[in-house]
């Protein structure tokens, strides 16, 4: 919400905004390494939640962008009509309303390319904290301090990576596809090459990798999601994305620890590569080019969308 009040300098926003956030990532691995060879794991945790306690506290101060003038009232019409209803028929009732909803937003192909291209954070992340530390730990004996220099060099090229990738992403209108497959094809090719480290630096430089490209990335998409997502249902689109990545970090370590055990963690780390460029190919297929995007605005999501904002009184 708060980017359209400067589309021009949508991705710089949001470049700054998740560099910020990713600042924490180059400080935390290395210094939770540290403290937790210094003084032990459970100190660690409790710092962790201290710090997370503060972030909660922070978000108080957040204003709020909603306009939730139609919500309200739709909700009271709802709820008005449901206390006549069974709890059975209610629910039916609010599902097929949902469904209603989301349905346009499944059937976009630009919507269907970015939850594709959301899944590579989730698939990347699930390898990582089962497979690649544990390679690292038999590979080079790596232990709390060495993992952390690896997750801060990860971090730390990501934040990197965002400064050039949210100038080149206001330069381009569109899916961007030239600054998000072709750096999004390198990051998984240096997660594949993770499975070749033999020594530290060699996962440090790997990580850093990753890291950039990712980083290089991030802008772009997420300018283009603002772009082909009307905002009256930008909070369901993005909904489905965050889903589909939860639904990958909730299963992923479990399979890949499963995969791990079955064929090894140099398998587990190509297998994850692989299923990484699939999902930029399906990027590649489905989110359309300016023109398309233009054309699809008007198109079921866009009713959507409309319908929506009817609601208001």
């Amino acid at each position: 919400d708060l980017t359209d009040r400067a589309p021009t300098h949508r991705a710089k926003i949001m470049g700054v905004n998740q560099a910020i956030a990713g600042s924490v990532w180059v400080v935390g691995p290395a210094v939770g390494g540290w403290l937790a060879e210094a003084y032990g794991l459970r100190n660690s945790f409790v710092v962790a939640s201290a710090g997370a306690a503060m972030c909660s506290l922070g978000f108080l101060a957040l204003p709020e962008t909603l306009r939730i003038g139609a919500t309200a009232a739709a909700s009271a019409v709802s709820s008005s009509t449901d206390t006549k209803l069974s709890w059975r028929a209610c629910a039916r009732g609010h599902v097929e309303r949902w469904w209603v909803d989301i349905t346009p937003i499944i059937r976009s192909s630009n919507q269907q390319a970015l939850i594709a291209l959301s899944a590579v954070p989730s698939l990347r992340w699930s390898c990582f904290s089962t497979v690649v530390t544990l390679y690292a730990a038999s590979t080079i004996g790596a232990g709390p301090m060495e993992i952390g220099y690896m997750f801060t060099a990860l971090a730390l090229s990501q934040a990197i990576g965002m400064i050039p990738g949210s100038y080149l992403a206001d330069k381009l209108l569109g899916a961007k596809l030239v600054l998000v497959i072709p750096a999004g094809l390198v990051s998984c090719v240096s997660f594949a090459a993770t499975a070749g480290a033999s020594c530290l630096e060699h996962f440090v430089a790997s990580m850093a990798v990753q890291g950039f490209c990712a980083g290089f990335t991030v802008p772009a998409q997420g300018a283009f999601r603002a772009e082909v997502t009307p905002q009256a249902v930008r909070g369901q689109a993005m909904s489905l994305e965050r889903q589909a990545g939860a639904a990958i970090s909730l299963c992923g370590p479990v399979c890949m620890g499963l995969l791990s055990d079955v064929v090894g963690s140099q398998a587990s780390i190509l297998l994850t590569s692989v299923l990484m460029v699939g999902c930029h190919i399906i990027y590649l297929l489905r989110a359309q080019p300016v023109a398309a995007a233009a054309t699809a605005a008007a198109g079921p999501l866009a009713k959507a969308a409309t319908a929506a904002a009817s609601t208001a009184p």
